[in-house]
Order: C-alpha cells, then sequence, then structure tokens
C-alpha cells in the first residue's frame, strides 16, 4: 500500500509539473525534391531548462522506427531549439513519401516525447489533363463574344495552376481541388491586351512546391480589330478593297473625309483622285485599327 501511494503521489506530481518543452513549431508538408522553400521541415521549440537533448524523426507506421537523428545528444540551455529535416535518411538516401513524426528525448529529465505533429513528405508530381480550350481564337473588345478563352482541365491534387503566354506566366489560378475544373484567361500578358498568334501552355504546382512538366503548346489567336493591308498603293479614283478583322456586327469608318458604318467584314473604297497619302481608320468601340493608302 505504500508503494502505491508513492507511485500515485509521483503520477500526481508529474501530471501539475509543466511540459519540458513549449511553443511548438512543426512544418506540416514538405518536397525535399522541389527546389523551392518548402524543400526542408522545421522543427522548434522551447526548452524549460537545459538539457542534454537528442532529436530523431520516426515513421510511426513502423513502430515509431527511427529514420533520422536531427540533433544527437547534446547539452543545450533553456531556451528556443530549432533543427531542420531535408528528408533524408541517416543513410542519406530520400526517405519514402509518408507520414512522419519528431521524437524528443531529454537524457537529465528522463524522458521521450513523440510530438504529435505529423510531417507529410511529398514529392509526387501533380498532373494536369484533359487541357481543352473553348476556341482558338478570342476577341477581348467588350461586346460579351468571344470576349474571354474559357480554359478546362483535370488535376491529379490539390495544386494551382500557371498559364503561360509564349512562354512567359500569364496568369495563376489559386490552390483547386483535384477533380475537373475551368478558369478564364482575357487574353492578357503583363497588363496588356495582345494580338495575334501565341502559343499557351499550362503547369500544375502543389503545396508544397511539386510541380508538373508544361503541357504541349496550344496556338490561340487574340484578334481586337485589324484592317489587311494595313498598306496599299493604287491609282487615283481607283477603288480598293480593306478586309476588316473583328468580331462585333458593325464598325465606323473614316477615309477622306467621309464617315460611315460598316457591316460587311470589308470595305470597298474609292482612291482621292489627288495623289498623296491617306490614312483609312475604322473603329470598332474603343478600338482603332488603320491602313495607309499611297495614292500615285
Amino acid at each position: 500500500m505504500v508503494a502505491t501511494g508513492i507511485a500515485f503521489a509521483v503520477t500526481e506530481h508529474l501530471k501539475l509539473e509543466p511540459a519540458p518543452i513549449k511553443s511548438t513549431h512543426v512544418t506540416k508538408d514538405f518536397s525535399p525534391t522541389c527546389g523551392c522553400n518548402t524543400s526542408k521541415a522545421v522543427v522548434a521549440f522551447a526548452l524549460r531548462r537545459s538539457d542534454r537533448v537528442t532529436i530523431s524523426v520516426v515513421d510511426p507506421a513502423d513502430n515509431d522506427r527511427e529514420i533520422r537523428i536531427l540533433l544527437g545528444a547534446e547539452n543545450r540551455p533553456a531556451g528556443r531549439l530549432r533543427v531542420v529535416w531535408d528528408g533524408r535518411n541517416d543513410a542519406g538516401r530520400l526517405a519514402p513519401n509518408g507520414n512522419y513524426q519528431v521524437l524528443v528525448h531529454l537524457e537529465l529529465s528522463r524522458r521521450r516525447i513523440i510530438l504529435p505533429n505529423i510531417i507529410r513528405l511529398d514529392t509526387q508530381v501533380p498532373k494536369i489533363t484533359r487541357v481543352s480550350f473553348s476556341s482558338h481564337t478570342i476577341s477581348p473588345d467588350g461586346d460579351h463574344v468571344k470576349d474571354v478563352l474559357h480554359i478546362s482541365y483535370h488535376l491529379s491534387e490539390r495544386a494551382r495552376i500557371l498559364l503561360y503566354v509564349d512562354g512567359k506566366l500569364a496568369e495563376q489560378t489559386r490552390y483547386r481541388a483535384g477533380r475537373s475544373g475551368k478558369f478564364d484567361w482575357k487574353g492578357g500578358l503583363d497588363g496588356q491586351t495582345l494580338t495575334g498568334w501565341h502559343d499557351l501552355t499550362l503547369q500544375a504546382v502543389d503545396l508544397v512546391g511539386n510541380d508538373s512538366a508544361e503541357t504541349d503548346p496550344i496556338p490561340v489567336r487574340v484578334r481586337i480589330l485589324n484592317l489587311k493591308p494595313a498598306r496599299i498603293r493604287v491609282a487615283a479614283g481607283k477603288t480598293f478593297r480593306l478586309a476588316i478583322s473583328t468580331d462585333r456586327k458593325s464598325v465606323r469608318w473614316h477615309f477622306n473625309g467621309k464617315f460611315e458604318l460598316a457591316q460587311s467584314r470589308s470595305l470597298l473604297l474609292r482612291a482621292p483622285a489627288a495623289p498623296g497619302r491617306y490614312r483609312a481608320v475604322v473603329r470598332s468601340g474603343p478600338y482603332r485599327a488603320s491602313a495607309l493608302v499611297v495614292v500615285r
């Protein structure tokens, strides 16, 4: 009975005694192969009093088998302590993907503490598949006809999507669930609306920085308003034709003092009688295009 009472008293005392470590911070997810700022796992906590400390990474799925010693039996004073795991075992090989925990051995206090925090090691590259575009031509001119490009995709895991235009980053989404989805591109790059043909590719980057290969480039034309040819030579008094590239139903044109509305995709104009250089101008909403007409 005396022994039982003593054991009970010791147990109750341990319950009342503050934990020997506090202010714990452990990285939740990391990828040692990503080459980014999430390539290492940080373990940090504060010692309440000085002790001889060993810190190890263990595998909870394998009876807490030791994977890596991060700090080996070192005398440390009370205060903040920080170690880093690069995802490798004691032999220098990369540990398998999975969940790990940290074991703290305080030799002087005779305590072995497994931190409850889970460290997830993840080197699995996300996959982006089933990529399709709503059209190969968009016209972001504000008329609500093909103003944006709808991009459909499927993600293998939670990730954000990066859109590259001619190799330059144009858009990136927030993190999205690992399933099918879509997002829109309005034809912009570096704050400017593009025109002409451009190659678009996509890339997926997961929560810990693993990134997929870029998809095969898909050509997309950004068309707002264009006149062809941009320069034309014509004899005085002769007629000539300019092609209008736009998706608006009508445009306004101005040439040689005339202002008219056109609903076709080409203009048939007559050159002035006097030789010289003239400018044919077409307006579509807030956009403007022109062609130089050289009259001989």
